[in-house]
């Protein structure tokens, strides 16, 4: 079991544009977003570090994270991912990924429609 308390939230972000302009990290699946902390070197198609701290109150939580590039394009969610391409599109699945962190702290890969 993991105690609530203060964690930080990491990540990677990429886009195949250009820089990445800007993460946003959500803790409640999609309704609410704040900006992450980029960490240099931030090159163009190249990965970029992010963090956010974040208070955990042992509370249900969806993490999310979506990145924005120097081109205006912002990662997309799974159901706007397939009403572009269709539903059975496998390959190039660049759509938000959700992780579902338990009140134990445990935490699971999970895909929200």
């Amino acid at each position: 079991m993991i105690a609530p308390g203060q964690y930080e939230i990491r990540g990677l972000a990429w886009s195949g544009n250009g820089k990445v302009k800007c993460v946003d990290v959500s803790t409640n699946g999609g309704v609410n977003w704040q900006s992450a902390r980029l960490h240099e070197p931030v090159l163009s198609k190249a990965l970029t570090k992010f963090t956010l701290p974040w208070h955990w109150d042992s509370q249900p939580a969806l993490l999310e994270s979506r990145a924005i590039d120097e081109t205006g394009y912002v990662q997309p969610t799974i159901t706007q991912l397939r009403k572009q391409r269709g539903s059975n599109s496998v390959y190039h699945n660049n759509s938000i990924q959700t992780w579902q962190v338990k009140p134990d702290g445990s935490v699971f890969d999970v895909q929200l429609a």
